[in-house]
């Protein structure tokens, strides 16, 4: 029987271990504290790709802890930080899995003139200490190196970015042995320090001065790429520049300095005559900031040119005044008309012939699931997806005025159309809105082994209008009415509220209907004063 067991966990683990796809590859997670009138709670949220469908939501409360003073003071990619009237807490982010309530450390107790630093660093007897705590267990590690007048420029798990009114400091804190290290990061001047954020991802993000500008990573290291501006001539200050929100590090001004993509190239620093490699690259370049998305494309001497192609060596081929182009999403653009690029040939972009004046809805990619991007005139919705053909028929004609995205659908012709199939619904078309949406996961991993099934998702939707709450029935795709739920009592975008609807999708009745008490109330009450009122009136009269 022991045999038998343990070849059984042997299977199990070995085709979790060979796992070649599971669908909590392509989710994201959120973390949270939020503080309702039920107190304060732990929150973890797991989405689909699509961002808004949810596949889990938990909420576990956080005990013990005054609710009028709770107050949060930091928080790291690891740790949340708080306080209230009577301590300093640490809450971890990823280690909550074991108790019904949320798990979190007291670290020290309450003092109102208690200086620290994004909840880590606390200045404890003249001295900053970096404290870590889990459970019970509270460690605290000296940084002697640090002067009492520092502030906050940036604090990871690890590494901490701090500066006096003479310094800028690194430290990094070695959870393994215990120990700090402290660095002072050279020349740059406090008083006119900037933090630029850029994408989490790739672990760097970067400070400046007017003059020089350093490369920051999360463990606390550190990198002066100077001279790399200084090669580039860039004659702007380096605390001016204005950071583009994309994954490729990009500041644009008058020109654009860029991330250079895989490689570098050799340049010369004029302050010092040294040859160095250069990551960077700096042209009179516009980046072509999408409505929707990230930015794919810049525009150079009037031309049209990938991000990823510094050296600007091959353009795209389009008949039109490239300055008046407006990117929208991916590979569409909007000028005199909108703009694609050919099914057949990635560096041709051509016109659709869509009326500028259309209305633009962004795609949207759930998990093995694309509901296309769409321009909707007066006549017809038309479907842009990845490739794009005007030769083809990727339009259909409108019978109906209401046109809406509503999660994974669109609606038009009176009909929810998946980006595949048309489902025709009965409902009031002008309110219909979308509550939502969350997946139940039947089959989280597929693996190598022939046979096997298959990742398995399956996505519950939600609707409602002016008159009645809907859910979108899986078999026959029509909207079933959730008769006990009233419309005027959901909001979209809530998971509990979700989840209540699902459990109440197929119990039969009505929406008990309100009544204002309040008037109720007012009512008796001054009934009740009169009686009083005329009663004393009586009793006064009498005598």
């Amino acid at each position: 029987m022991k045999k038998l067991i343990f070849l059984l966990l042997v299977l199990i683990i070995g085709q979790s271990l060979n796992a070649s796809e599971c669908y909590h590859y392509h989710t994201s997670t959120q973390h949270g504290i939020i503080k309702n009138e039920r107190g304060l709670f732990y929150q973890l949220t797991e989405k689909d790709p699509n961002g808004f469908s949810y596949v889990r939501q938990i909420n576990k409360p956080i005990k013990g802890i005054d609710l009028a003073t709770y107050k949060a003071i930091g928080e790291d990619e690891s740790t949340f930080m708080f306080s209230d009237k009577n301590g300093f807490y640490q809450l971890e982010k990823e280690r909550q899995h074991e108790d019904h309530s949320a798990i979190y450390s007291k670290i020290l107790g309450a003092n109102p003139n208690q200086k620290h630093i994004n909840g880590r660093l606390f200045l404890i007897d003249g001295k900053w200490s970096y404290i870590i705590a889990w459970g019970k267990d509270t460690k605290k590690i000296m940084l002697n190196e640090l002067p009492q007048n520092i502030t906050n420029i940036k604090c990871f798990s690890s590494g901490l970015y701090v500066k006096s009114d003479k310094q800028v400091f690194s430290v990094y804190i070695d959870f393994y042995t215990q120990k700090a290290t402290v660095k002072t990061i050279p020349n740059l001047n406090p008083a006119q320090l900037v933090y630029y954020a850029c994408n989490p991802r790739n672990n760097e993000d970067f400070i400046a001065d007017e003059q020089h500008i350093f490369s920051i990573r999360n463990d606390g290291s550190f990198e002066d790429i100077t001279p790399q501006f200084r090669a580039l001539k860039v004659n702007r200050k380096f605390n001016q520049l204005k950071l583009v929100d994309n994954p490729t590090v990009m500041w644009w001004s008058d020109k654009v300095i860029k991330k250079r993509e895989g490689h570098s190239v050799s340049g010369r620093d004029p302050l010092t005559g040294e040859d160095i490699d250069v990551y960077f690259s700096y042209y009179a370049s516009t980046p072509l900031l999408p409505k929707f998305g990230n930015s794919s494309y810049v525009r150079f001497q009037n031309k049209i040119y990938p991000i990823w192609d510094d050296d600007f060596s091959q353009s795209y081929d389009i008949r039109t005044d490239v300055s008046k182009l407006e990117a929208i999403e991916g590979k569409l653009f909007k000028g005199d008309d909108f703009y694609y690029f050919e099914a057949d040939n990635d560096y041709k972009i051509i016109s659709t012939k869509i009326s500028a004046d259309a209305k633009f809805f962004p795609g949207v990619y759930s998990y093995r699931a694309y509901l296309s991007k769409a321009l909707v005139d007066d006549d017809y919705i038309h479907f842009i997806g990845d490739r794009f053909n005007i030769h083809m028929d990727n339009k259909k004609k409108l019978t109906s005025k209401v046109v809406k995205q509503l999660g994974m659908f669109y609606l038009f012709n009176n009909a929810l159309f998946d980006g595949e199939k048309s489902y025709p619904i009965t409902a009031d078309y002008e309110t219909l809105s979308a509550l939502g949406s969350f997946v139940d996961v039947i089959n989280s991993c597929a693996g190598d082994m022939p046979n096997t099934p298959p990742v398995q998702v399956k996505y519950h939707h939600f609707f409602k209008d002016k008159n009645a709450v809907y859910y979108l029935n899986e078999k026959t795709k029509q909207l079933q009415i959730i008769q006990t739920a009233d419309p005027a009592d959901y909001k979209a975008d809530n998971y509990e509220t979700l989840q209540e609807l699902y459990r109440i999708k197929d119990v039969k009745g009505s929406i008990k209907k309100k009544t204002n008490s309040g008037l109720n109330y007012y009512a008796i009450g001054g009934f009740a004063l009169a009686i009083f009122g005329l009663g004393f009136y009586l009793i006064r009269r009498k005598s």
